[in-house]
């Protein structure tokens, strides 16, 4: 990870609260102990710092831990005696608690995580220590997992002899060329090559991406060693060396590397030069090492309120938690409390002394007591303005540092908007950006807030029904009414945007649905994965309302992971290395220690001696390695002693030792743990239950006098928290003593406390009554364990009653006659209810039914039907294949005669019976849902059959087939499989009716209405507990109603219909026949008659849009069961998405749709029964999945077509489809139900309206720049106006010494005056004199207004970059809704192939790479037709027959491949084939015939190429509906243009050809730089530029004399802007600096030179119209703030047409015997202190084409001069500083300017001053106002005159 850009603050803001606990509590214990020399609080202090260094180390604070551990260690010397604590160790420990506690609130508060400027404190505490070897490097820790580049080549292995002779070569290179770098200076720069080239050939030789990285970095530090700056650190040279001993390692075959030598040298290549160029600067880039430096003067600052300041954002994140928790509750009785700790902040901010802060906090205080005043006073507004309120102290308390100018304006506004809500005042209405911002935070802050507890409340219920199932999987329990929650749960978290988050929930559900299907024996595996993904669940939902937003991010945070990016195909195929030196050393020490044990139990072996001396070098070698000395020096003098002393004498033991740690210390046990120890079980058992009654007693003693409380103020939620913490006390103190039964009656009630306090619940009757049971409940179970007599009490009736309020089902317990039951309450049905708030409620009348005999029989009003409940359930019958979501019934009416059985009578407040039928596998309340929603869909049935009885010849209503079609999906959903059986075939005969031959059959009419008979019977014998029965008799004569109308010969190819053929359909022209395979024989069917489509105008938009991610998710798994075709989960997969498209399709009303689809399904059925699918039989099911992708695409594009549709090789009849016209889509079945919920959180928006918002935005970014330019104007002026008021200031000073002069010499020569005059007698002061007084006074008046004037402007100029924020990012949020990735397309392109092959009798297969690539919409719009019909030219021109492909041994399918790649704001998208390529032949025969050609004049290929984009231009032989046309290509040349792309093509014979396009990202906005040729502004690209060169004239004109510039390594022909533009005669200005801007684009490159850069702007782009955008290299136009329109140029394709201008006239040169020089514009430098006159007269040369120089007076001049050499010099006379009588003087001494023409242009005509100006050297004088055409004319001769010489 980058440790400067991107550390992640969320781990530590969790826990930097403990941290600064500790580092409190550590900083107090340490001045205990000096105030009182007790060891012990020396050794809390260390226990704090310890804590405080574990929790940086979990949050991955490398660097601050080194210093940590530090001071840790440092606190550990003093606690063990070896160091005094004196002041040196004092200051360096106080100064480090105190830095690491600023360094994180820096961190917290946006500084960059940089440790490197904790260095003076980590060498304080080394200095303290006495270890001298600290070095900065021990504080830098970049990123190590990055990777090199990947190699141009790949690296051939060598074989190990191979491998090891090279390296011991080049170990032999790299030591000889450290000898010289060390040894001999002179030839330094000799031994750094030896080495670089020593490296180069070893990292030449790593397979492993991690050695390349560590090669790589080295080669960068011996290449640094060329900058002094590094090479000047002594520590260099040991990094050197030890890179020395990893080739050794390398060299001995070991791959691990040390990660500390890779710090040190990274940190010393972070100390080279920024353009050091080669590998120094790639490593720094890759690294970002310039990012881990901190500024020279970067220190870590403490100021006195930093204490303070850690305590508010503790009490501002409680004031929020409360303040959100009241706001989502609504209740009122925490106001007291809030009002508490909002007066406390008061006083933390007054304390602070931070006046705004303090005046905020008072504002906060006075709302607070407010709205303690009067609850009822909260409302929204009030909730709104406290939120934004707390928002701004946040903030505030985040940046205290750096608080902003406006932050005393932010905090007048939100003062004054607090008072307002207390004077009940509307708010004034002035924008304050950042506090608008703030409002619009704190109302997100808040919905989140309100989501989130939903979220968890629902999570909570979840998890409670869960734990009961974990608990005893055994008992029966209903899991399905956990659908509700978690389906809200999904919903909710969609909303928010978290799909990943929603996708985990679903996963959940689908668990959960499998844990309880039957026969299932639950895993405990299962049971942890559920609970492991509810519990991240739920603390991502706790992390929301703190700003988290990365489900994905999230959850690999708590695994620990790292989200890093794959590695390339190199690191694929070498696996990493993953062993350190550092972990070799940690084991190799360990070993030791082993050896060192193994050889006291026997000295005498020699092996084990021999072993440790070689472990023990090994681990002297490695720790010099990673520069671990004291192990280095332990190791060193182990073996010296193990050389010369006796194994059993003390010197070796000591030396040993060494190597061993320190055993942690052990506590001795205490008297009364000992004691306890050495108790029986009975004593111990005796005793905790003592103790337990003990605490019991205080715990319900505490719970009653809260009870009393809560009874006083139902609203005391500390009242509740309190009881419900005395509950848990008793829970987990009765399991300890073993009191399981109270334990689990404890859980169960904390469980539903829980519950009331998590939704800020007040405590109602019920759950005082609970409460108080409780408590009776507990006190006589206390009284009984103390007497020991009788029976504990019962607690099931009272856990029964938690369960109730906790909307949990309790299961059926029998009771005792003579025990009272609890009141019974009714069974929740709030998840239900909830999910059915969300669709469309549906309510019916009561329906009266005529019986024969009439009897009036009364049906209870049925509870309102749910759209779609069945999808709320899981798949788990068989049978359930035919269901779909229920629609809303239509009205019915009111009576019905029919003679049917009358059905049983049941109240309508019935409850459901405690037991089921026997069939019945669903839950109580499901079934009773079930069983009021079924009565309804009979009722249907009833009505519709009157329809049907008093019209027998009219068509079967759509209310009458859909309630069958619901009644079968609900009742196999509860288990009742005989009505789901017998309803689901009469659904199929209502379907066949209207298209039968003889749909008023009495047969069929009485088979209907015996079935709506038996459905009646059988819903009538569940209410007497009795289970229907299986009627296949009825069924089978359902199925043989009916018929289909046979279809006439003459009418079976209707000619207003089109014939699509679907899978497996036999085709009725010879030209369309295909073999049939032989198991399937051949059956001709009729085709069925057109069903009467009954098209719903709210569904079918949902349906078109659903159908499209249906159809594509269908073409990726025919894919997948192509390339493997015995697979089972390809060919489900399939099945269930036709299943969910005939579902919705019948939904939307489409109902020969949905048939056919039926069809299509049960056909993918019998393969998957028939074994693996053949290649046929595929190919069959994919012609039918593009007959519905073609359907839908009928029903959204217009007039309907019916399709006919003919028979399967199954014999199984389709009907022909009539689509009628709609715009619209479907929702899915149950297993479309995730798509369907995401589908519901969007929101539509037409995309003619997203456009025009989008331009709306771009023409606000104008109108923004317009202002910005106004005002950068107007800053301008006021600058102007300061510099004339200090003129005339100055000027009035002069004028004022005058008149007192005046004064003093008329009073010297007044007679005595000189004795009279007083200065302050004004009457001898002239008028004149007051006057001069006047002014000066007016004159500072003025500077006052021009002081206001530049405060007012910087203000408004702050509100407009306000502004300019805000719609940046409304573009950018906007342009996200225009971009669509190119794989929502990708499905047509698939299709196209397909199709085209096939009709071309070829294989084909499409490849799509790259198709998550965004693309901006209106592009792709225009696009797919020209891509489209480049498919079909790779079809139909570029693959080969399949007899030739395997005759030149190609396979015989094509490949046929589409790549995507986005640079920058270009797409490039690529199509490839593997055909045989452009014939150039043919392509040239065809040009010359079309005359575009002159025979045998040459061509090359990329001429030849462009002619196929010419209009009429085909090398096809015959016309055909794919070819022959020539007008294919030429369309695709037109509309890439009209985008302001190109095509470039790529073919090789018998390989294939490649067709490259560029296009724009967007339409809409774009990154440019604005740059000037003469007078004209241009704006070209960002994303083009690679880099800007500015550069002297002498190098530019080497570069013109080149032709072009070369750039690492590219070659950039060089060009000046207006010759691509066909302006050859255009000449470049004259300048001291020159810029050229390399640019490219794909594989094109060009140099540009400009005049000026104006620098970068973000423009709306504008449509240039299609004549403009036919012009190459012209990308679009744009409108600049000032009006000025600018054409936005692509040079690079300006540059690929026929230059008009060659590269030598880019920069005309005039030769001279000694130089060079670069002609250029003529310069006229106009050099006069008016600006007026300046505007002026630069306007007229310019409009002459003349560069223009201004100057203000002569010093000015002066200074321009020493840059510039103009060819003529206009000059006034009358100048501040310096005149211009002096500037000639100075111009004519100096021997450079000496030859330069002036002109003087002065006010001053008079001869003498004319004659003096020529006499000082002037070559022309005129007077003001002079003649224009004069001056013209003397200007040009005097610069043709200079250039001549």
């Amino acid at each position: 990870m980058n440790a400067a850009t991107e550390f992640d603050l969320g781990p530590l803001t969790w826990v930097k609260g403990e941290i600064d606990l500790a580092l409190e509590r550590a900083e107090e214990a340490f001045g205990q102990y000096l105030a009182e020399a007790d060891v012990t609080k020396l050794k809390f202090c260390r226990t704090h710092v310890h804590q405080v260094h574990g929790a940086l180390s979990i949050v991955g604070l490398d660097g601050i831990t080194q210093v940590t551990e530090s001071l840790e260690s440092l606190l550990e010397v003093i606690e063990d005696g070896r160091r005094t604590a004196d002041e040196q160790p004092v200051s360096a420990i106080r100064q480090a608690i105190t830095g690491i506690r600023a360094y994180l609130d820096e961190l917290m508060a946006g500084e960059p995580n940089q440790p490197l400027r904790l260095l003076p404190l980590y060498l304080g505490l080394a200095q303290a220590r006495g270890i001298p070897t600290a070095r900065a490097s021990d504080l830098f820790f970049p990123d190590l997992s990055v990777r090199p580049p990947k190699r141009a080549n790949p690296v051939s292995k060598l074989a190990p002899d191979e491998l090891h002779r090279l390296l011991k070569n080049e170990r032999a290179r790299y030591q000889k060329g450290l000898l010289f770098w060390l040894t001999k200076p002179a030839q330094a720069e000799t031994g750094r090559q030896l080495m670089l080239e020593a490296l180069t050939h070893i990292e030449a030789t790593q397979e492993t991406q991690a050695a390349r990285s560590f090669w790589w970095t080295a080669l960068a530090f011996i290449e640094s060693l060329r900058d002094p700056a590094v090479s000047a650190d002594g520590s260099v040279r040991q990094v050197s060396a030890r890179i020395d001993q990893q080739i050794r390692r390398l060299l001995e075959g070991s791959n691990s590397l040390a990660e500390r030598l890779m710090r040190e040298a990274l940190y010393h290549v972070a100390q080279a030069s920024a353009d050091a160029g080669g590998v120094v600067s790639q490593v720094q880039a890759s690294f970002g090492l310039p990012s881990q430096l901190p500024n020279p003067e970067a220190t870590i600052s403490v100021q006195p309120q930093d204490a303070v300041l850690r305590r508010l954002r503790e009490v501002l994140t409680s004031i929020e938690e409360q303040w959100n928790r009241l706001c989502s509750s609504g209740s009122v009785a925490a106001l007291p409390a809030f009002a508490e700790q909002v007066r406390g902040m008061a006083a933390m901010t007054e304390e602070i002394g931070q006046t705004d802060l303090k005046r905020l906090g008072q504002g906060m205080a006075a709302i607070a007591n407010w709205l303690t005043e009067d609850a009822s006073r909260f409302c929204d507004n009030v909730a709104m303005e406290v939120a934004t309120a707390i928002l701004l102290l946040q903030n505030a308390q985040e940046s205290f540092k750096r608080l902003g100018t406006d932050f005393a304006q932010q905090v007048d506004h939100m003062v004054a908007r607090l008072y307002a809500c207390i004077a009940g005042k509307p708010a004034a209405d002035e924008a304050v950006p950042l506090l608008d911002e703030m409002t619009r935070r704190a109302q997100e802050r808040l919905l989140i807030s309100q989501v989130a507890r939903e979220i968890q409340n629902n999570l909570a219920q979840v998890e409670q029904a869960l734990d009961a199932f974990f608990r005893d999987p055994s008992t029966e329990h209903d899991l399905t009414v956990l659908d509700g929650p978690l389906k809200q749960t999904a919903g909710a978290l969609a909303m928010l945007g978290h799909m990943p988050a929603a996708a985990s929930v679903t996963d959940c559900t689908e668990q959960i649905h499998r844990l309880i299907q039957p026969g299932v024996t639950p895993a405990p595996e299962s049971f942890e994965q559920i609970a492991h993904q509810l519990s991240t669940l739920g603390f991502f939902v706790d992390a929301l309302p703190s700003g988290e937003s990365d489900f994905d991010a999230f959850v690999a945070r708590l695994q620990g992971k790292t989200s890093e990016a794959a590695e390339d195909e190199e690191s694929i195929a070498a696996p990493e290395a993953t062993a350190s030196v550092e972990s070799e050393l940690a084991r190799q020490t360990r070993d030791t220690q082993a050896l060192v044990e193994a050889l006291k139990e026997a000295p005498q072996d020699e092996r084990l001696q021999e072993e440790l001396k070689q472990n023990l070098k090994a681990i002297q070698q490695d720790a010099d390695l990673v520069a671990n000395h004291a192990l280095g020096e332990s190791a060193k003098a182990a073996l010296e002693a193990l050389k010369s002393g006796d194994l059993g004498s003390g010197q070796v033991d000591a030396a040993l030792a060494a190597l061993t740690p320190q055993a942690p210390e052990v506590l001795l046990p205490s008297a009364e743990t000992q004691q306890l120890a050495e108790s029986t079980h009975e004593e111990i058992d005796a005793e905790l239950l003592s103790i337990f009654l003990e605490e019991a007693h205080e715990v319900l003693q505490t719970m009653g006098d809260q009870r009393a409380l809560l009874v006083a103020d139902p609203h005391n939620t500390e009242a509740l928290t309190t009881i419900r913490r005395n509950t848990h006390t008793l829970k987990g103190s009765g399991r300890m003593v073993g009191l399981n039964e109270l334990g689990e009656a404890a859980w169960e009630l904390e469980q539903t406390l829980n519950l009331w306090l998590r939704q800020d619940q007040w405590a109602t009757p019920e759950l005082m009554q609970l409460i108080e049971d409780e408590h009776t409940l507990f006190s006589t179970w206390v009284h009984h364990l103390e007497s020991g007599q009788g029976h504990a009490p019962d607690p099931s009736a009272l856990v029964a009653l938690a369960g109730r309020l906790r909307g949990v089902e309790p299961l059926a317990v029998p009771l005792a006659a003579n025990v009272e039951p609890l009141p019974v309450m009714e069974p929740p049905v709030e998840p239900v209810i909830e999910e059915i708030a969300a669709t469309e409620a549906i309510s019916f009348e009561p329906i009266e039914l005529e019986i024969t005999p009439p009897a009036a029989v009364e049906v209870p009003e049925p509870v309102p039907s749910i759209d779609d409940f069945e999808l709320s359930f899981p798949e788990e019958f068989p049978a359930q294949s035919e269901e779909a979501a229920v629609e809303p019934l239509a009205s019915v009416p009111e009576e019905v005669a029919i003679p049917f059985v009358e059905p049983s009578e049941q109240p309508a407040g019935e409850t459901v019976e405690s037991e089921l039928p026997a069939s019945v596998t669903a839950s109580p309340t499901l079934y009773d849902i079930f069983r009021e929603e079924a009565r309804g869909h009979l009722q249907t049935l009833v009505e519709s059959y009157g329809v049907l009885e008093a019209d027998p010849s009219g068509p079967t209503t759509f209310a009458m087939t859909r309630a069958a079609h619901t009644l079968a999906g609900i009742a196999a959903t509860v288990g009742l499989m005989p009505i789901h059986h017998l309803a689901l075939a009469l659904e199929h005969a209502l379907l066949r009716r209207d298209g039968a031959a003889h749909p008023a059959s009495i047969e069929g009419l009485e088979t209907v209405r015996q079935s709506i008979i038996t459905l009646e019977d059988m819903f009538e014998s569940l209410g007497r507990q009795e289970a229907p029965v299986e009627q296949p008799q009825l069924i089978s004569a359902l199925d043989d109603i009916y018929y289909p109308a046979p279809v006439p010969e003459e009418l079976a190819e209707p000619v207003s219909a089109e014939i699509i053929q679907l899978p497996g359909a036999l085709s009725s022209t010879p030209e369309a026949e295909s073999p049939v395979e032989p198991a399937a024989p051949v059956v001709q069917a009729a085709a069925l008659p057109q069903l009467n489509d009954e098209l719903d105008e709210q569904l079918l938009p949902i349906f078109l849009e659903e159908a499209v991610d249906l159809t594509r998710d269908m073409t990726n798994q025919l894919r997948a069961w192509r390339a493997d075709p015995a697979s089972g989960t390809a060919s489900h997969a399939i099945a269930r998405l036709l299943h969910t498209f005939k579902g919705s399709a019948r939904m939307a009303g489409a109902m020969n749709l949905g048939e056919a689809t039926h069809m299509l399904e049960a056909r993918v059925e019998e393969g998957m029964r028939a074994g693996p699918a053949s290649s046929a039989f595929i190919d069959e099911i994919e012609s039918g999945c593009d007959m519905l992708a073609q359907a839908v695409e009928r029903l959204r594009e217009g007039p309907p077509e019916p399709l006919a549709v003919e028979v399967s090789p199954g014999g199984e009849a389709f009907a022909p489809v009539a689509i009628a016209p709609a715009l619209a889509t479907a929702t899915g079945e149950a297993e479309a139900e995730t798509d369907a919920a995401g589908q519901r959180a969007t929101l539509r928006v037409r995309a003619d309206l997203v456009d025009r918002l989008v331009n709306e935005a771009g023409e606000l970014s104008i109108a923004r720049a317009r202002i910005e330019g106004e005002m950068r104007s107007l800053k301008g002026s006021l600058l102007e106006l300061t510099e004339n008021v200090i003129r005339l200031r100055r000027q009035l000073r002069e004028i004022e010494i005058q008149a007192e002069t005046q004064i003093q010499a008329k009073v010297a020569h007044t007679p005595g005056g000189e004795v009279d005059f007083d200065p302050l007698e004004l009457d001898r002061f002239t008028r004149f004199q007051e006057l001069t007084r006047f002014m000066a006074e007016s004159v500072n008046d003025v500077a006052t207004v021009q002081q206001n004037l530049l405060k007012n402007l910087d203000d408004a100029n702050a509100a407009i970059l306000a502004q300019s924020r805000l719609n940046r990012s409304l573009q950018q949020e906007l342009m996200g809704v225009r971009m669509l990735p190119f794989a929502s397309q990708t499905e047509r392109l698939f299709r196209i192939v397909r199709q085209t092959a096939k009709e071309m009798g070829k294989r084909a297969n499409l490849d799509i790479i790259g198709g998550q690539v965004d693309i901006d919409r209106s592009v792709l719009d225009k696009m797919l037709a020209p891509i489209e019909h480049m498919l079909r030219n790779a079809v139909a021109h570029g693959i080969e027959d399949r007899d030739y492909r395997v005759a030149v041994g190609k396979p015989e399918v094509g490949e046929i491949t589409v790549k995507l790649v986005q640079e920058g704001n270009e797409i490039i998208l690529s199509m490839s084939d593997d055909g045989k390529g452009l014939d150039k032949e043919r392509i040239r025969a065809r040009a010359e015939a079309m005359g575009l050609l002159q025979p045998g004049q040459a061509a090359d290929d990329a001429t030849l190429y462009d002619f196929i984009f010419q209009p009429g231009f085909s090398t096809a032989t015959e016309l055909t509906q794919l070819a022959g046309r020539g007008v294919g290509m030429d369309v695709v040349k037109t509309e890439v243009s009209e985008l302001g792309g190109r095509i470039e093509i790529v073919s090789e014979a018998g390989k294939g050809t490649t067709f490259r396009l560029y296009l724009p990202l967007t339409l809409a906005v774009t990154q440019t730089l604005l740059v000037r040729v003469g007078n004209a502004l241009y704006a070209i690209p960002s994303t083009m530029i690679e880099q800007v060169m500015e550069m002297k004239e002498k190098a530019l004109t080497a570069m013109r004399e080149q032709g072009e510039v070369e750039w690492q390594g590219n070659r950039y022909p060089f060009h000046f802007l207006p010759h691509l533009l066909g302006d050859a005669e255009a000449m470049p200005e004259a300048h001291r600096q020159y810029w050229v801007l390399l640019l490219r684009s794909g594989s094109q490159r060009v140099a540009v030179l400009v005049d000026e850069l104006k620098g970068n702007q973000e423009v709306v782009v504008k449509n240039i119209g299609a004549q403009m955008a036919r012009v190459v290299g012209i990308a679009g136009a744009t409108v600049l703030g000032d009006g000025k329109v600018v054409l936005i140029l692509n040079p690079v394709a300006l540059a690929s047409r026929t230059p008009v201008a060659t590269v030598q006239s880019a920069i005309p040169v005039v030769p001279e015997p000694a130089a060079t020089a670069v002609e250029s514009l003529p310069t006229v430098m106009v050099v006069d202190d008016s600006l007026t006159v300046r505007k002026i007269t630069s306007r007229l040369l310019m409009r002459e084409g003349y560069q223009v120089v201004l100057a203000k007076d002569g010093v000015d001049a002066l200074e321009q001069l020493i840059e510039v050499m103009p060819d003529v010099i206009l000059s006034d006379i009358e100048m501040p500083r310096m005149d211009g009588f002096d500037l000639v003087r100075n111009i004519r001494a100096d021997e450079r300017l000496r030859s330069l023409p002036v002109i003087m242009i002065t006010s001053r005509t008079a001869d003498k001053h004319r004659n003096y100006a020529l006499e000082i050297g002037a070559n022309h004088y005129l007077g003001k106002p002079y003649d224009e055409v004069e001056l013209l004319d003397l200007v040009a001769g005097y610069t043709r005159a200079r250039r001549q010489h």
